[in-house]
């Protein structure tokens, strides 16, 4: 090469330094995570400003959610949680080489997450969940060795579960739940050996747990519920996860037995097996000194009475179980007693729906904190021990579906936190406590199907956050107290199949929250209170087979919400409405009231009803009325006249010649009397006339009452003249 080209040469490297060799890569960079972070600003909403600091003119490492590291400029960071940001990811996003944290959660971006994000090969820590992404999950994202936590739950993602994921040998926490993802769970999981905790409930997974799973040995949590997994348990699951304190895999399709290593998980704290379809006895869990929480509801397990005392005998060293539920199942036999030796921390103890037997569980009034007592649905009979009362704390207390008798103990002024009560369908007889009405917190209520008489005391309507209240199919009698209307929060409200009686209340339109109103089936009275058609959210009503009487309240056709009406079997009468509901009624909704009627020739032929009468005005009605009774008055009153003349003339002609020393005021006298008669004539014919002219046809006389009352005030008349 000669000394010309060297020159040359040495020239262009020279210019080349001063064009980019003066810039340190540092600063390069430095430029690149800059311009990505002002192109996603760009590309996405900020509708409350959060980003408004990130300006050119400024260090992007003093932005709002960015941090770089201390020895340069470049982005370690960035956290922008909970902005109300809205958009697509954009890819320029994902230039951010030395990004290591990214948290974008709980924001609106959409759209799916772009495969470049594997570009970020530092990442430690992915955030997306709380958003709207949709699509598939990038299988890029298994190249992310390092990556040690990743959330994507709670968006629209979908497809399957790349197998690629099972490469992230850094990974400790997975979490995408309540997603739409399907296919089965990779068996590339068993490869991530510090993995810690993993979440894939409510998605539409299938097909077997894999068996490597429990073979972690690093795992601590597993939840896998609201899937669609089959298949049985591995039988030596129990085995090879020392460290695990929670296993959620309940609502799935998981069949078999129990396995009986799963008593040497000793480290298990929560245990939710439930709503599967496990069979078979429940195994021994003794061991499980540190279970807290333990579910096996909603299967196919059985047991005995002996079965019983060693299920109860062997969680009596978990001291610090603070639930236990087993209901739905085809558990049998009686309740050990020995229940007095459960953790005195138990707060939900359910066992309902089964198939038990004896009498109200034994020790159970000895557990203190319980909140919740469930033993609806089994066998159990005699009365409800007194002792309950000492239960203060509890909120829901259901009893229902069993054979209970006698009194219901009037304890409920201790139950200050109660929230739920049902008693329903026993054998319960007496009167409804009153002491129901210290239970200011009370929201269920229901006392349906037993055997309860006497009248609904009015302090249970104190209760006055009851949303809910059943009392029918009892023997209740007297009226419905009109202290119901303090009941504004209630939405059902069924007093049906009693022997209530009297007249509705109009305080029945207070209870505006009211969407289910069912009094049928009793003796009620009168009318049916116009304020009914306050009840603006009502959806369902049922009067039926009661007492009721006089016209359909216009009202009524206001409520536009409402879907059924039953007013069928009263006495109702006179013209139905056309709107509203009463547009698309039933002929079963009206049946058995024979003095309904109609106007409109096709709703009665609908309804089965009859042609009601033109409608006529009350001033046709009075003078239709009047002047034929005015006709018959006058001839009365003439006659009465006539007939006074000719008596005073005789009168007269007998004082000149008899009686001549009867004095002008004997005479004056007459008159007044006479004038006092005609008075009273005339208001007793006015009293028959306007009785004859009123409204309702059942309170109106007819031509041959009022003529036959005005005979009488004829006959009076002369007898007493």
């Amino acid at each position: 090469m000669n000394t010309s080209n060297i020159s040359l040469l040495l020239l262009i490297l020279f210019k080349s330094h001063l064009l980019f060799g003066g810039i340190p890569a540092e600063a390069q960079s430095s430029n690149v995570d800059k311009e990505a972070l002002l192109s996603f600003k760009q590309k996405v909403d900020d509708p409350q400003n959060f980003l408004s600091n990130w300006t050119r003119n400024t260090s992007h490492c003093t932005w709002y959610g960015v941090s770089c590291s201390d020895n340069d400029s470049l982005v370690h960071s960035l956290n922008l949680t909970s902005l109300g940001l809205v958009g697509f990811l954009p890819s320029e996003l994902f230039n951010l080489i030395s990004l290591q944290i990214l948290d974008l959660s709980k924001n609106s971006f959409n759209g799916p997450i772009p495969g470049t994000l594997s570009n970020c090969r530092n990442l430690k820590m992915i955030k997306l969940q709380v958003n709207n992404l949709n699509g598939s999950l990038p299988r890029e994202i298994g190249y992310l060795s390092r990556l040690q936590i990743l959330d994507f739950s709670v968006n629209n993602l979908s497809g399957v579960i790349p197998l690629e994921f099972g490469n992230l040998s850094s990974l400790v926490y997975i979490a995408m739940a309540r997603n739409q993802l399907s296919g089965q769970i990779p068996r590339e999981f068993g490869h991530l050996q510090n993995l810690q905790k993993i979440q894939l409930s409510e998605n539409l997974l299938s097909g077997d747990i894999p068996d490597s799973i429990f073979n972690i040995s690093s795992i601590v949590y597993i939840s896998v519920t609201k899937n669609n997994l089959t298949g049985k348990l591995p039988t030596n699951f129990g085995l090879a996860v020392p460290n695990l304190t929670t296993l959620y895999l309940a609502a799935n399709r998981l069949e078999g037995k129990i396995p009986k290593s799963l008593s040497n998980i000793s480290s298990l704290q929560y245990l939710d097996l439930s709503n599967n379809k496990f069979q078979g006895s429940i195994p021994y869990l003794g061991n499980m000194k540190h279970l807290s929480y333990l579910d096996l509801g909603i299967n196919a397990l059985f047991s005995n009475t002996e079965q019983n005392s060693e299920l109860i005998g062997s969680l009596k060293s978990c001291t610090r179980l603070e639930s236990l539920l087993i209901d739905s199942n085809n558990l049998a036999g009686k309740f050990p007693s020995s229940v007095v030796n459960l953790s005195n921390s138990l707060q939900d103890f359910c066992i309902g729906d089964n198939s038990f037997t004896g009498t109200f569980p034994q020790g159970i009034d000895l557990l203190p904190n319980l909140i919740s007592l469930s033993i609806e649905n089994n066998y159990f009979r005699g009365k409800l021990p007194k002792s309950l009362s000492i239960l203060t704390k509890l909120q829901i207390f259901l009893v229902y579906g069993n054979m209970f008798s006698g009194d219901i103990p009037d304890f409920f002024n201790n139950f200050k936190q109660l929230y739920s009560l049902g008693l329903q369908h026993n054998q319960f007889s007496g009167s409804i406590p009153k002491s129901i009405g210290e239970c200011k917190n009370l929201a269920m209520l229901s006392f349906s199907m037993n055997k309860l008489n006497g009248r609904i005391p009015r302090e249970i309507f104190m209760a006055t956050g009851l949303i809910y209240m059943n009392l029918s199919q009892n023997v209740l009698r007297g009226p419905l107290p009109s202290d119901v209307g303090s009941l504004q929060q209630i939405t059902s409200l069924d007093i049906s199949d009693n022997l209530l009686s009297g007249n509705l209340s109009s305080s029945l339109g207070d209870c505006v929250g009211l969407k289910k109103l069912n009094l049928a089936r009793n003796k009620f009275t009168g009318a049916i209170p116009k304020s009914i058609g306050n009840l603006a959210s009502l959806e369902r009503l049922d009067l039926s087979s009661n007492n009721l009487t006089n016209q359909i309240p216009e009202e009524l056709a206001n409520l536009s919400l409402l879907q059924s009406l039953n007013l069928s079997f009263n006495q109702l009468e006179g013209e139905i409405p056309t709107t509203g509901v009463f547009k698309n009624l039933s002929r079963e909704s009206l049946r058995g009231n024979n003095e309904l009627c109609s106007t409109d020739k096709d709703i009665a032929g609908r309804l089965g009803l009859s042609r009601c009468k033109a409608k006529k005005s009350y001033n046709h009605i009075l003078l239709k009325i009047l002047i034929p009774v005015g006709a018959i008055l006058s001839i009365i009153v003439i006659s009465f006249f006539v007939w006074t003349l000719i008596f005073r003339k005789k009168g007269e002609k007998s004082s000149n010649t008899s009686n001549s020393y009867v004095t002008s005021d004997s005479s004056s006298n007459g008159n007044r009397n006479i004038g006092q008669k005609s008075e009273e004539c005339i208001a007793a014919v006015l009293k028959v006339g306007l009785s004859c002219a009123v409204p309702l046809a059942k309170d109106r006389l007819s031509i041959r009452e009022a003529l036959a009352k005005l005979l009488e005030i004829q006959k009076s008349l002369c007898q007493q003249l």
